[in-house]
């Protein structure tokens, strides 16, 4: 599940595919009623407060018709297998029972004392294999050793591998052996509108509003931050994690970081926010081969209580090779068959599921797919890759996207030259070529092209 993802969010997007599938007369009386009240602690159901009046029909109607319609919904959104709790409003009461939903924007906390780390997230649980064993080696030498030799200590890989969990288990870890540290799990996202809105109360009057945001982050024993590449082209928060990077290493505590790329391949960071990332260590996460897939279905079936044939585990490992987080959905999709519809734990069962995941995820591969997902990963607009600018950063990515054009689809070089602002063809061939000779020498712009094709194809 998306560590970020709040109770509210959840329902909504549950709600809004429910309202097709079961028509709006049923979903006025049966759906509309209900209201998202927290998340059980072990974040494996959603309580739903259910109004007294009609609680007996409505809990009836989830068990025997939606029940099984939400959980396949949440897996698919969360890629994890969580249930949902209908509770009356007196029993929604029930003290220390459930997370309760965040509050909302009106009522804004800005900064919570818990540290926002998930409790699943922690190093007994993550799979280790070819493709992460070194990453994971390393977190757990911060975990033990934090503010020493690997700091900061940022990881980088693509999409659904692992990353937050390992960086997550680094602080699960800390906080289990030292039970009054400071710590605080961030997006970048979080970081930047926390410090917007310090900002923005400072300037109506608050004056403690920006010493409470500096006095937040700097005085932390460790800080993990996700998705640092959220940060590219936003000089003003750049600036900020400068300074907080700076107080925090100078008092020897902890910085974790993640990205979906090297921090010299974030278009538009400051160099010396790139210097001092490199003061510490960089681990990348690769995708992981059949039998670390195999082995993390295992995991998943042990956490679950699921006696699942070794044949059946096999099938699906090789079939869903994406990442982790899709191997965890098809998981859980497997799991609700099972658990819902009475469906056996056998081979022909997870050939439907893996039939219906391929129906949902491939893509047409088209100039526009094509160009849309280049865009978004060089953080560029399609409509400047179809310019004349030369920026650098821009040039590799329409170079990057012409590439991917000629070898994805039957379009000739004048139609790609048309789907790029009208470029002459041998414009056109000059990009390809050196795009290819690229991919032949060099191991990580091959990889990148693998991932950007993967990413096309399975939308």
């Amino acid at each position: 599940m998306s560590e970020n993802l709040n109770p509210n969010e959840l329902w909504d997007q549950i709600s809004s595919r429910l309202f097709p599938q079961i028509g709006p007369i049923t979903f006025d009386a049966f759906v509309d009623p209900l209201k998202p009240i927290g998340f059980t602690e072990d974040n494996k159901r959603l309580i739903l407060s259910v109004p007294d009046d009609n609680a007996s029909a409505i809990t009836e109607k989830w068990k025997t018709e939606l029940e099984m319609n939400f959980v396949e919904y949440a897996t698919e959104i969360t890629g994890r297998f969580i249930r949902p709790d209908l509770r009356t409003t007196e029993n929604t009461d029930e003290k220390n029972s459930f997370v309760s939903a965040p509050v909302t924007s009106e009522q804004h906390i800005p900064f919570s004392q818990d540290a926002g780390l998930n409790p699943d997230y922690t190093f007994d649980k993550f799979v280790v294999g070819s493709g992460n064993e070194n990453a994971r080696a390393i977190a757990k030498a911060v975990a033990e050793g934090p503010g020493k030799v690997y700091n900061p200590y940022l990881i980088y890989g693509g999409v659904g591998l692992g990353k937050t969990h390992l960086m997550q288990a680094i602080g699960n870890q800390f906080a289990k052996d030292n039970p009054n540290a400071r710590i605080k799990y961030a997006t970048a996202e979080d970081f930047l509108n926390d410090f917007t809105n310090s900002l923005r109360e400072g300037n109506q009057d608050n004056s403690n509003a920006t010493a409470l945001f500096k006095k937040t982050y700097r005085s932390l024993d460790m800080l993990l931050v996700d998705d640092i590449q959220f940060w590219a082209g936003k000089p003003q928060v750049q600036e900020e994690f400068f300074n907080t990077f700076n107080a925090l290493t100078k008092a020897n505590k902890q910085i974790v970081m993640t990205s979906d790329r090297y921090p010299n391949d974030i278009p538009d960071l400051q160099d010396r926010l790139k210097s001092r990332f490199e003061q510490g260590i960089t681990s990348d996460i690769q995708k992981p081969d059949v039998q670390t897939r195999v082995a993390i279905l295992r995991n998943l079936q042990d956490q679950n209580d699921l006696d699942i044939p070794n044949d059946v585990l096999q099938l699906i490992g090789e079939a869903v090779d994406d990442n982790v987080r899709t191997l965890e959905g098809a998981f859980h999709k497997f799991e609700a068959k099972i658990r819902f519809m009475n469906k056996p734990a056998t081979i022909e069962t997870a050939k439907s599921i893996l039939a219906e995941i391929n129906a949902n995820k491939k893509a047409v591969v088209t100039v526009q797919r094509i160009q849309d997902v280049v865009a978004t990963y060089y953080m560029q607009t399609v409509e400047d890759m179809k310019s004349s600018r030369r920026q650098a950063n821009l040039v590799e990515a329409r170079h990057v996207a012409i590439y991917l054009t000629r070898t994805m689809t039957d379009k000739s070089l004048p139609e790609i030259g048309r789907a790029f602002g009208d470029r002459d063809h041998s414009s056109i061939s000059h990009a390809f070529n050196k795009i290819e000779e690229q991919v032949e020498k060099e191991s990580s712009i091959k990889e990148l092209i693998q991932d950007l094709a993967e990413t096309i194809k399975n939308g």
